[in-house]
Order: structure tokens, then sequence, then C-alpha cells
């Protein structure tokens, strides 16, 4: 009697035992299944962006999708988390680093983005590429300022100046804000302060929606020598070849 008492508490635990070993191979099944689908997404997300780029922008892109268990975002379908990086990117053949972060993105790239944020950083020979200012020769970048130089007429004279001007930014333009401005040459011949003065008095906005899908903005810029880091935001934006290429207007 005693003996059949205890063979079915073996059982009872071999057959729990054998539950147990199911369960968890079901769940490395799981777990292998979960991460090669979302292996299988980011090459195939990699592909659609890079093949819906514009011509003038060139480089590899690496794409990262987040969350915890891509399965259920997936049959949901809204991913929570596609991270975009793109170290050596060149764009109408300026260099950029690039690094975007999108949330609440469909499965359905033809349904729009909840939300994209991005950070550009570029050299001072890039930011000069891109950004012009009126009369003036190259910008170069300092911690939070850029300096730039021009000339001046006063009496007749051709005078050179140099300035050094803050930055901002609105949703589409580098907003440029002299703080100081001085003569580099003749400053002993004639007194230009009034002109200097009247530089010192003007913002300069410089426009870059042209160089930006429409709808995208500016957020923020952060200037350090010799490199210049700018945020962007867009909201309901579609990640297809149409709103890639279509690209925004200046005044």
């Amino acid at each position: 009697m005693a003996r059949g008492q205890s063979a079915a508490p073996r059982r009872r635990r071999r057959g729990i035992v054998v539950v147990l070993t199911v369960v968890l191979l079901l769940a490395v099944v799981v777990v292998i299944a979960d991460f090669g689908l979302r292996a299988y997404a980011e090459d195939r997300a990699k592909a659609e962006i890079s093949s819906s780029l514009p011509d003038t922008v060139d480089g590899n892109i690496d794409v990262t999708i987040g969350g915890f268990s891509f399965l259920q975002q997936y049959l949901s379908g809204t991913l929570d988390q596609v991270t975009i990086d793109a170290p050596q990117l060149s764009v109408d053949g300026v260099p950029v680093e690039a690094h975007v972060v999108a949330t609440a993105v469909p499965t359905d790239l033809s349904q729009p983005v909840g939300a994209i944020s991005a950070r550009l950083s570029l050299s001072e020979d890039a930011v000069n590429s891109v950004i012009q200012v009126p009369g003036a020769a190259t910008l170069t970048l300092d911690n939070q300022a850029v300096g730039y130089d021009g000339s001046i007429s006063v009496l007749g004279l051709r005078l050179q100046y140099l300035v050094t001007a803050g930055v901002s930014v609105t949703a589409d333009s580098v907003v440029l804000t002299p703080e100081t401005a001085k003569l580099t040459a003749g400053s002993t011949v004639v007194d230009a302060s009034s002109a200097l003065n009247a530089i010192l008095d003007e913002s300069i906005p410089l426009c870059v929606a042209d160089r930006l899908p429409r709808g995208v903005e500016l957020t923020s810029l952060s200037v350090t020598p010799g490199s210049a880091t700018v945020a962007l935001d867009a909201s309901d934006f579609t990640i297809d070849e149409t709103s890639l290429r279509t690209m925004g207007t200046c005044p």
C-alpha cells in the first residue's frame, strides 16, 4: 500500500516537470521567433526607408525596433519605438550625422507616425554649405555663438567688419542675433559707430525649410567650436517616398 502511495506523487511530480519543460521550450521558441521576426522587420524597414529617400541623400542607415515583444506590437498594428541611425549620411553632398527616434509607428508605413524627433550634427564646413549670411563670407562656430564678416559703406569708404552673433531657431529658420560688431580695418580713419549699431539692431533669419521635408520643424540648435547640432520634430508624419521627397518652402 505504501509503495502505491509513493508512486502516485512521483508520477505527479514527473507530470509537473514535463509540463514545465514544455512551457519553457515554448517560451524559448516564442522568444527566438520574436527576435527573428524583429530582425526581419528591421531589415525590411531599412530597405523601404532607404528606397524612399530623396536622390540627394546617400549613405547607410540602421533601424532598431524597440519595445518588449515585437509579436505583440506587430499584432496591434503599431510599434512602440523605431530608431534610425545614420552616422555617415550625405545630403546634397553635405556630410551629416543623423539620429531619429519615432514613436507610435504603424506597421503600415502608408499611415502617419505619431511623433518623430531627430538630431542632425554638422561640421563647420557642412554648416557653411547649407547656410549663407547675405553679404558675408563664411560662418565660424563657437560656444553657442557664430562669427561672420562683411562690409559696409561709410562716407564712400568700404569697411570690413566682424560680427559675433547668438543663435536660435524658429520652426523654419535659424536666427542670428548680432551681439558685438567691430571694424577689422580703418577704424581710426572714420567713425562707423552708427553703421555698426545698425548691424547690431537687426536679427537675421535664415530659412532652411527648403532643406527639410514639409511638416518637419526646427526645435533647437546647439553650437560648439567647429560643429552644430540641430533638433527637429514632426508629428503625424508619413514615412513614405512622397513625404520624404517633398521639401518645404521659404518665402
